[in-house]
């Protein structure tokens, strides 16, 4: 074999080989380049999800968490019956077993007697039940005026809007009954009232 035909094939063999790891060759002149793959949308959209997916399970947990919150249960028994045996009505609302008293007070001034129970709704949020044999000011001296007019259960109630959220009072059985609710529970106001409305027979 002659020297010019060993040397003809080995460049043809060093084109092969290089043709092959160079990659595709470019568009010739003229020719319109291949689109790249839309990938932009898919990408935004998979960052997203990286993002939501905690921030859903953040959220997922706080409502189990609020939903089980444990509160303190008190008994008002003792309150409640020296509230009676001094002339109060000592009113016990007609509420679902959902509804727990936290909290309960028994103040006596003179022949004043205010007794007041907190409650925690069904929905988690704080509301309280005063009465008194005094004024209104003996609970809130705070709440003046005439208030907005409300009707629930079957009672015409003044409302209040307070800094501590809403208060409702009125008169029952001779006695100033006042309902207040933190700003969450407002809406379930007219729950307390109905189980006040049951309890006095009003």
């Amino acid at each position: 074999m002659s020297t010019e035909k060993v040397e003809a094939e080995r460049a043809a063999a060093d084109t092969v080989e290089n043709d092959a790891t160079d990659g595709p060759a470019a568009p010739a002149e003229g020719e319109a380049p291949a689109r790249p793959k839309q990938r932009r949308m898919r990408d935004m959209a998979m960052s997203m999800a990286v993002l939501l997916v905690p921030i859903g399970l953040f959220y997922a947990g706080w409502q189990w968490v609020a939903s089980d919150r444990q509160v303190s249960v008190v008994d008002t028994t003792e309150n409640h019956a020296t509230a009676a045996s001094l002339g109060l009505a000592a009113i016990e609302p007609e509420l679902g077993e959902e509804w727990k008293a936290i909290s309960t007070d028994l103040a006596v001034d003179g022949e004043t007697v205010v007794l007041r129970t907190g409650y925690y709704s069904p929905d988690g949020h704080g509301l309280q039940l005063a009465e008194t044999n005094g004024a209104l000011a003996d609970v809130n001296e705070a709440l003046t005026g005439t208030g907005t007019p409300v009707e629930a259960a079957g009672i015409t109630w003044a409302a209040y809007e307070t800094n501590a959220g809403e208060t409702w009072t009125a008169e029952i059985g001779g006695e100033t009954v006042v309902l207040s609710a933190e700003p969450d529970g407002i809406p379930d106001l007219p729950e307390l009232a109905e189980g006040v409305a049951e309890a006095t027979g009003a």
